[in-house]
């Protein structure tokens, strides 16, 4: 869960969790929609796929325990150089050289190593490893990146209160705030979609996900293709069937890491719910909705619309 999102975030999500499969062989007997409800606002739905996956190899194979050799730890869906140091290390005490963003910069300071983090991959790896203890290393992994999260901050670094700063040559040049060099801002897409909310009583239309990676297997309402923002396409002709379609005047803007998205909505009532071709398509009790996993944005705009 702290792949990429933040511990503040993450608390609620991980203790929710954790009281939900207490252990590996309670996990390995959740079903994918079952983890991916609970991973809903995590983002990185490959993250929980991922857990899942291992979990289920871990009792087939591992008789329920986390391997604590490096190869076959990063034989595991999901587990790579960063992940398997970070549980060999801090899980099981071994040596291992734990490097993320906090752990970059706070070398990258130390060491005066100007430019981006990206320029310095090298010679950060090298001496990460130089740093690491041959003993103590569960307490001197979390320590590092603690202080790097909370001393040795991205912007407004405590260097008033750091028991380094004596030999940080970075403070010693008075270069702290320029390194490491900020990363060049990514120019985003902005796209533009529709979402068409069926209304049938009180059950509601919605279609699974097979897009492979982003979102998949995430339920949402149905949606038309997402095509540029400038574009003069009528959205609305993508309904999933044909009907009195009402656009919502309020629009939706949601953000992707790369993508400035906005969502116009549509919505129908029907008497009766229609059949539709796509199997993955599913008429769902507005009541049963936890019960799924939903996107983000279905669930804006089942909020607007009152429903949840």
């Amino acid at each position: 869960m702290l792949q990429q999102t933040g511990v503040s975030t993450v608390v609620p999500y991980f203790k929710r969790f954790i009281q939900e499969w207490p252990n590996i062989d309670a996990l390995a007997k959740a079903t994918e929609d079952e983890v991916l409800n609970h991973w809903q606002g995590l983002g990185y739905y490959s993250r929980g796929r991922n857990l899942l996956k291992t979990a289920k190899i871990l009792c087939q194979n591992y008789n329920s325990s986390v391997p604590q050799d490096i190869k076959n730890l990063i034989s595991l869906p999901g587990i790579g150089e960063y992940a398997s140091a970070a549980i060999r290390s801090i899980a099981f005490n071994k040596k291992a050289t734990v490097v993320d963003g906090n752990v970059k910069r706070v070398i990258a300071r130390f060491f005066a190593l100007k430019g981006k983090l990206s320029d310095n991959e090298t010679d950060i790896s090298n001496l990460a490893k130089f740093l690491t203890p041959n003993k103590c290393n569960s307490n001197y992994s979390q320590a590092i990146m603690e202080f790097g999260a909370l001393i040795c901050r991205p912007k407004k670094p405590s260097c008033d209160i750091c028991i380094f700063k004596k030999d940080c040559l970075s403070f010693k040049q008075k270069i702290v705030s320029n390194i490491p060099e900020p990363k060049l801002k990514v120019n985003k897409k902005d796209l533009r979609c529709a979402s068409f909310l069926a209304i049938n009583n009180n059950s509601i239309l919605v279609i699974k996900r097979k897009e492979k990676n982003l979102l998949e297997n995430m339920w949402q309402l149905p949606s038309s293709e997402w095509v540029t923002k400038n574009t003069s396409d009528k959205l609305v002709s993508q309904a999933p069937f044909k009907a009195n379609w009402i656009q919502n005047q309020k629009k939706i803007k949601y953000k992707f890491s790369h993508i400035d998205l906005l969502n116009e909505t549509y919505v129908t009532k029907v008497n009766s719910q229609i059949n539709l071709v796509n199997e993955n398509y599913k008429w769902i009790n507005i009541k049963c909705l936890d019960k799924y996993p939903l996107v983000t944005l279905t669930k804006k705009i089942l909020e607007n619309n009152s429903l949840i």
